[in-house]
């Protein structure tokens, strides 16, 4: 049975419009800050490694932090990559970036710090090799043998959201032109 039209206005009048008020401001704050994020904030890109793997273990002695005038050895392995050719002018000496070993097949463990210190474009296979080292001033850990292989993840540009989801838009209409 239909409710009377004296009932609905009833109970549109006890509506109070101050609730009303208060949620619509912080709908309104939440959206504004929102918005500020999305325009403004900047968002760290990172390219991953096609390879990975650690090379030979040079050592290197380091002041030790136990005591005046006291050293010790602190390894410092070198790693070889291999990403896209494309990113050829995206990579350069002294960027940071992180090393993911893996402990096993397709299992990565914790990041370790890098530091790219040459790249080698490959014509041939289309990749460009990047050596890169470990920064880390602790010992390396044992999992970082020579040969133990990985992903790099290399921060390649800092944009805002709204130029990620634009480039998004642009890749994925080219891509339905193709």
């Amino acid at each position: 049975m239909p409710r009377p039209f004296s009932l609905t206005i009833r109970s549109i009048e006890k509506d109070n419009p101050k609730t009303v008020m208060i949620i619509l401001t912080i709908a309104s704050i939440l959206l504004g800050a929102w918005n500020l994020w999305f325009f403004f904030a900047q968002t760290s890109v990172y390219e991953s490694s096609i390879f990975a793997k650690v090379d030979n273990y040079p050592e290197k002695i380091i002041p030790s932090f136990s005591g005046p005038g006291r050293t010790k050895k602190h390894k410092q392995n070198l790693i070889t990559a291999s990403f896209p050719i494309g990113m050829k002018n995206k990579i350069f000496q002294g960027q940071k970036g992180f090393f993911f070993p893996a402990k096993k097949q397709g299992d990565l463990s914790g990041a370790i710090n890098v530091l790219v210190i040459k790249t080698i474009p490959n014509i041939e296979e289309n990749t460009l090799l990047v050596n890169l080292k470990t920064i880390e001033l602790i010992n390396v850990p044992e999992q970082l043998q020579a040969g133990t292989q990985g992903l790099i993840k290399l921060e390649i540009a800092n944009i805002t959201p709204f130029k990620q989801v634009l480039n998004k838009l642009k890749k994925s209409q080219f891509n339905n032109l193709l």
